[in-house]
């Protein structure tokens, strides 16, 4: 008895059954001269007969186009008579819906054991979802190709064994490398400098063995080279995926030299504009002050000479000293407009909770002799509180609301309105993301000369007026300084004027300013 037979037993028929009946494909089983004896569930389904209907109702002819049942009769058996088995393709019908279709046909005949009657086995394979299958992956194929083909970045794929497989166009170009060169080769020899070869090399073992390594699924910035020697910055990222079973590395990389040769370029632009401006900010306050010495002795003999010299003096000298001295005074004006407009950055103190409705309150105080005199009003409404540099936020609303008062219309007493609201709407202030966002607009509207709206960005730069200041004195620096305090606290001002119908400077301020902007004073 057979091992088989020892195992199976009487089981034989049953273990055949299911065996069969789990089989994806058509299974008949008939006599050498054509007579049906087996159908597997497949066949009956493929067929059109119903699970319990008799094969004594159905012979093969009737699943066959004739064509088919030709060529089975007149070659398939006589092939499989001669040598065994028969390969080729047949039309199958359905029985009820009368729908052909193809099949890939397997004939063989089986020999029954111990002197048993032969029989003929058909297998058939369906052609058309093989075909689909086929189809399906030559378009994923086609579609694979075409994506490494049109990308703008190198794509290298390696194999288990760790050679390289796949070298895309961008490849070639980015690494001077033609893609028969470097296929079959290992990408340490091939991507990076010698120094760095063998590191590489052992982490892509490593990683094809474990499946699995620190890099994968990570962008992250490495040393290449190119097929002349010249190594570049690039970006790579790595994936591991399977082919047939065995571990494959995609190495997807990004040649990023010239971005790091413009980051480079900042980087070194940044530092030398800090420099700059550190030089220009210590030139500016040392000149002023040592402008100081010698022109407080020009006003002294000024005054030495009106009051001493007086009677000695002719009209015509007289009239050149007070012009001395007015000169003197505007030049004494300029050095502290520049002291200021030096230490805004320079003499910051810490940042703190300010109460902008406080600190317009102490404004207005300081220049109620300017607002009496020109009968002007200041309408102040309702103001937050922000975090800031109070004495720097103080000098701006000075200067914005003097400013105001001072370019009023002759006939009409000035008016200025200050305000200031939040930007993000209440229901949005909640979280502490949307309080690291949020801003504070703060508007101070006047009904004044206004100007041209072409100068709104002019009147911000240092010594700039718009008026002839034996109108409107001033120095020319008070807008400087403002924008120079808001930018400091990480804000934005501007301007919208109309000539004749006043302006309104907008002030808009982080409520919460970034602390790189805290740490910028020494």
């Amino acid at each position: 008895m057979s091992e088989i037979s020892q195992v199976l037993g009487d089981n034989a028929d049953t273990v055949f059954r299911a065996l069969v009946e789990c089989v994806p494909d058509f299974v008949c089983l008939a006599t050498t001269h054509g007579e049906l004896f087996y159908l597997n569930a497949v066949a009956r389904r493929w067929i059109g007969l119903d699970e319990d209907a008799s094969l004594a109702t159905v012979t093969l002819h009737d699943f066959y186009t004739d064509e088919s049942w030709q060529e089975l009769r007149d070659v398939a058996v006589p092939g499989v008579n001669k040598t065994g088995q028969w390969e080729g393709r047949s039309r199958l019908c359905n029985l009820k819906t009368s729908q052909e279709s193809t099949a890939f046909t397997y004939m063989f005949r089986v020999k029954m054991p111990q002197g048993g009657l032969s029989c003929l086995a058909i297998v058939h394979r369906d052609a058309e979802a093989s075909n689909r299958l086929r189809e399906s992956l030559t378009e994923a194929q086609a579609r694979k190709n075409s994506i490494l083909e049109s990308s703008l970045d190198p794509i290298i794929t390696i194999n288990h064994e760790g050679v390289i497989i796949e070298f895309n166009r961008a490849a070639e170009q980015t690494f001077g490398h033609s893609r028969d060169k470097v296929l079959g080769t290992r990408p340490s020899d091939v991507l990076f400098p010698p120094s760095l070869s063998a590191e590489h090399r052992s982490r892509i073992e490593r990683y094809l063995e474990a499946g699995e390594g620190s890099m994968l699924g990570k962008r992250v910035e490495v040393t290449a080279s190119r097929a002349n020697g010249d190594v570049f910055h690039a970006e790579m990222a790595m994936t591991i995926g399977q082919i047939n079973g065995a571990p494959v590395l995609t190495f997807f990389v990004r040649d990023i030299s010239a971005r790091k040769k413009a980051e480079e370029g900042q980087v070194r632009y940044a530092a030398e504009l800090e420099r700059s401006n550190r030089d220009l900010e210590q030139f500016a306050y040392v000149a002023s002050h040592d402008l100081q010495e010698p022109l407080r002795k020009i006003r002294a003999f000024g005054d030495r000479l009106e009051v001493k010299c007086k009677d000695l003096l002719d009209e015509t000298a007289l009239e050149c000293v007070s012009r001395m001295q007015n000169a003197a005074g505007r030049m004494q004006e300029l050095i502290e407009g520049l002291l200021t407009l030096s230490r805004v950055t320079s003499r910051a103190n810490d940042f703190e909770q300010v109460d902008l409705g406080k600190i317009v309150e102490q404004v207005v105080g300081d220049l109620e002799a300017q607002i009496e005199r020109v009968h002007g009003r200041v309408e102040v409404g309702k103001l937050p509180t922000l975090q800031a540099e109070p004495l720097q936020i103080r000098q701006l609303l000075q200067n914005l609301i003097a400013n105001a008062l001072k370019f009023h219309r002759p006939e009409e007493p000035p008016v200025v309105k200050i305000e200031a609201r939040y930007v993000l709407p209440r229901e949005q202030r909640q979280s502490r993301k949307s309080l690291a966002e949020e801003k504070c607009r703060i508007t101070v509207a006047d009904n004044g000369i206004g100007f041209d709206q072409q100068y709104a960005e002019r009147i911000f730069g240092i010594f700039q007026r718009l008026h002839p200041r034996d109108i409107y004195e001033g120095t020319g620096i008070g807008l400087a300084i403002c924008r120079r305090i808001v930018e400091f606290h990480g804000g934005q001002i501007s301007v919208q004027s109309t000539p004749g119908k006043g302006s309104t400077f907008e002030v808009l301020l982080p409520v919460v300013p970034a602390k790189k902007k805290r740490d910028e004073a020494p």
